[in-house]
């Protein structure tokens, strides 16, 4: 039969003095009036508390412990983190004209689509560029056709200038040589002799020139031609500049995404972003939402562990760039048949929801952090509807290892001396009371509530995680056994 407890006996020694006191005090009460009854039962309350008080044994009510079965289990060793939730990338927008902001036709945290117009400019000031670039296109067409006609003239009459210098050169070279026979049969002169000569060497020079004009004063045409056709590209491209900075006066988004901030106010004047030294105004910035990612800094004590468990694509030395699908499919593959090494991401504005993540990338390169080397580790997040995520901060927990059927106990019930471990085992002493043996045990992993015990316990064993304090008088008992 169980002994009765500490606080039963207390109870029973209480009633035991009461009773008689209340006995005697009623026929106490017949000869006293009720002030002295209630001043009585006051000084009677205080003793019978006094007493009870006395004999209470506080180790049994007040610094009792807690204890707990050793079980088997399943320890899953995760590594954690912290980041910020992130877009695919931040793309920021310049308009190709200049002018006034006539009207803004987004807010921030709007989602859109390509083609969607995000600003209109006023464009009175393009509309002028457009027709100044038009006038200077006209100009260059207008010089262009003047020297391919001009080319043309040159094709035409240069030939026809060599054939009357041939021709001159023929009569000239017939006439010489009729007076060198003549002179040398002594019917012609010195004096008619001479002249025939001179006249076929300037036939003959003549020709010469003739044929060089041909040649050079065509050619030169040409380059005049080249150089005019030059000029007009050169006015179609400026004027193609100026239609594209007047179409620009609507701005427009090129890829989906979502209004991260606006940068102007309607009414501010803005620089174009090609005509600029500056390289424009930024007009607004938006958030490339075709990927979510988590941009962790991991502890270099733990890089190592989520190097182990990253997918191949996303290890320094074995990096491949894949464009954004093909890392979103690799993504939802890879969590697919690696369910136990996921990362489990949550965030403070979410709380009770957890969101899957997979390793995209780990950057080689190391930063330090409050005086310690971290590394960033890129992860990207897979699901539905995670725009609303972007901005916050998430806390990460990659599972680097899981131990299936491991003993286990609670890491409160492990207390360490030097590079030895125990625990504090129950036992039974006299009167019911619970004492406490030291026992050595050898420990391995932790996920930091449970730790894996490889020696000293087995499964049901109980142990404590929180021993009970001893009062002076057990402690003085338990020194002398």
């Amino acid at each position: 039969m169980e002994q009765p407890s500490s606080v039963s006996r207390i109870v029973q020694t209480g009633q035991s003095v009461v009773n008689p006191v209340i006995r005697s005090s009623q026929s106490f009460v017949r000869r006293l009036g009720w002030k002295w009854i209630i001043r009585g039962g006051i000084v009677l309350v205080v003793i019978v508390l006094i007493f009870l008080v006395s004999q209470i044994r506080v180790g049994d009510v007040l610094l009792a412990g807690e204890k707990e079965a050793a079980k088997l289990g399943t320890l899953i060793i995760p590594v954690t983190a912290t980041g910020t939730v992130q877009g695919n990338k931040l793309i920021q927008i310049k308009s190709k004209a200049g002018g006034q902001v006539a009207k803004i036709h987004v807010v921030e945290g709007q989602l859109v689509k390509t083609g969607d117009t995000l600003i209109e400019l006023d464009p009175v000031d393009e509309k002028r560029n457009v027709e100044a670039r038009q006038a200077d296109l006209d100009r260059a067409k207008g010089a262009h056709e003047k020297a391919k006609i001009a080319l043309e003239s040159q094709k035409l009459e240069l030939p026809l200038q060599t054939q009357r210098a041939q021709a001159a050169y023929d009569k000239a070279a017939f006439d010489w040589a009729r007076m060198k026979e003549f002179k040398e049969k002594g019917i012609a002169g010195n004096d008619e002799y001479v002249l025939r000569k001179s006249n076929f060497e300037l036939a003959d020079a003549d020709l010469k020139t003739a044929k060089n004009n041909e040649t050079i004063l065509i050619r030169n045409a040409e380059q005049d031609v080249v150089q005019a056709e030059a000029a007009m590209r050169s006015a179609q491209k400026l004027m193609d500049e100026a239609t594209l900075r007047l179409e620009e006066t609507v701005v427009k988004a090129r890829s989906p995404g979502m209004v991260y901030s606006i940068q102007v106010r309607e009414g501010e004047m803005i620089q174009s972003g090609t005509q600029s030294f500056t390289g424009g105004t930024p007009v607004m910035v938006l958030v490339d939402t075709t990927a979510v990612l988590v941009i962790a800094q991991v502890d270099e004590a733990d890089i190592g562990a989520i190097r182990n468990i990253a997918p191949d694509y996303a290890r320094p030395g074995t990096s491949v760039r894949l464009d954004d699908e093909e890392y979103a499919k690799r993504a939802e593959s890879y969590l697919a048949e690696t369910l136990n090494r996921k990362v489990e991401v949550t965030v403070e504005a979410y709380r009770g929801q957890v969101f899957d993540g997979v390793i995209e990338r780990i950057l080689p390169e190391p930063k330090r952090v409050n005086n310690a080397l971290a590394f960033d580790v890129r992860v990207r997040l897979v699901g539905e509807d995670l725009q609303h995520l972007i901005g916050l901060q998430a806390d990460l927990a990659f599972t680097t290892q899981q131990l299936e059927n491991v003993l286990l106990v609670k890491n409160e019930a492990l207390v360490s001396e030097g590079r030895d471990c125990f625990v504090y085992v129950p036992v039974r002493i006299g009167s019911g009371r619970w004492d406490e043996e030291k026992r050595p045990v050898r420990i391995s992993v932790t996920d930091g509530t449970y730790t894996q015990i490889v020696s000293g316990l087995k499964a049901g064993d109980e142990v404590w995680t929180k021993r009970p304090r001893k009062t002076e008088k057990e402690r003085q008992e338990s020194e002398r056994n």
